[in-house]
């Protein structure tokens, strides 16, 4: 004889919630577990190059977030892709090392992918003349 359909629904409701609670237990324990790249800090935020060439050395350092947990901070210079918006002015090696290459203000990016996707840091490089008056200072 098969049992009355309101206990066959009520059993499912029962399993189907029970799996549901399980399935979120999984899911809060595997995002606890493993950490998450959330942002990424370039230091210094801003280099300036007066007259002349120079060179740099820029650190990247990730912030990682695992569930509720304190967030912890790495080093991850040689982990990121760096890339400079205007290599005419700064070029950047996959160290972190400028170099500077013309007149004027570039964007300095370190990316590499996070958790929830693509995260990027940035820092700019300015390359100027120095003011005849002040050397250790950009012209106007």
């Amino acid at each position: 004889m098969d049992p009355p359909l309101e206990i066959e629904t009520y059993m499912f409701d029962r399993r189907s919630v029970r799996g549901l609670l399980i399935l979120c237990l999984v899911i809060a324990l595997a995002g606890c577990s493993t950490p998450g790249l959330v942002s990424i800090q370039i230091a210094p935020t801003t280099e300036t190059f007066i007259g002349g060439r120079g060179t740099a050395q820029f650190t990247a350092i990730g912030t990682y977030q695992r569930g509720d947990h304190p967030e912890t901070k790495q080093d991850i210079t040689s982990q990121v892709t760096w890339k400079s918006n205007a290599v005419s002015v700064a070029t950047i090696n996959s160290s972190g090392v400028t170099t500077s290459e013309g007149l004027g203000t570039t964007v300095i990016t370190a990316s590499m992918q996070g958790f929830t996707g693509l995260v990027t840091g940035y820092a700019s490089v300015t390359v100027c003349e120095p003011d005849p008056s002040n050397p250790t200072q950009c012209a106007q």
